[in-house]
């Protein structure tokens, strides 16, 4: 009898970690298809009040959220306080997934609003940098001309963010959480690697989050 209790709880323990091995890209983008899939099923269109447009959205997302967020460690410690920074991690997604479904619903003005297209808001030039994010735990760091620090993901794969300015939770690079879990967002940078003679894609940490 102990050993099968065991096995059920092993078995659960698996599920349950299998359950939220998605990354925080790929549950925004099932919530992008949800919600898109749900608002082309309103019947708005462009002359209709916003604040109804805007609540159906809202409703979308919300129940997508519900359905998705233990899928990841990023989305299942979210609560409906976050729910405006969740709707700007799916709109961006949204607003290329069903682009024709928004603007067939949204005006132009309302689409910006929406997406919340604020380049000041991440601090960084949309046109030659892309903000990324990624799960990763912490492994060591290093600090040499350059400091950086190496990350291992779901998959074990190491990363290695480089470090060229201070970023909000610079904080948490310290010894005692090497071997827990952060949301690292970094944007690419194309940097000359002499001894490759050649430019090389680096990525370069500009927040540190908590999971």
């Amino acid at each position: 009898m102990k050993k099968v209790t065991l096995l059920i709880l092993v078995v659960l323990f698996g599920s349950s970690a299998l359950a939220q091995k998605k990354s925080k890209e790929e549950v925004a983008e099932l919530m992008a298809e949800d919600t898109c899939e749900c608002i082309s099923k309103k019947k708005f269109d462009k002359s209709d009040d916003t604040e109804e447009k805007e609540m159906a959205l809202g409703l979308c997302l919300f129940d997508s959220f519900n359905k998705h967020k233990s899928k990841s460690r990023y989305y299942s410690k979210k609560t409906l306080n976050d729910i405006e920074e969740i709707g700007e991690d799916v709109g961006f997604i949204m607003a290329t997934t069903c682009a024709d479904d928004f603007l067939s619903i949204f005006s132009s003005e309302e689409l910006v609003e929406i997406v919340g297209d604020d380049e000041d808001e991440v601090g960084l030039d949309a046109s030659t940098d892309s903000v990324l994010t990624i799960e990763v735990e912490l492994v060591t760091m290093n600090n040499d001309a350059i400091s950086y620090f190496e990350a291992k993901d779901d998959f074990d794969k190491t990363h290695i963010f480089l470090i060229t300015e201070e970023f909000e939770g610079y904080e948490l690079l310290k010894k005692s959480n090497f071997g827990k879990s952060y949301t690292v967002t970094f944007k690419e940078v194309e940097l000359f690697d002499l001894s490759e003679k050649q430019y090389i894609t680096k990525k370069v940490i500009t927040k540190l989050e908590e999971l």
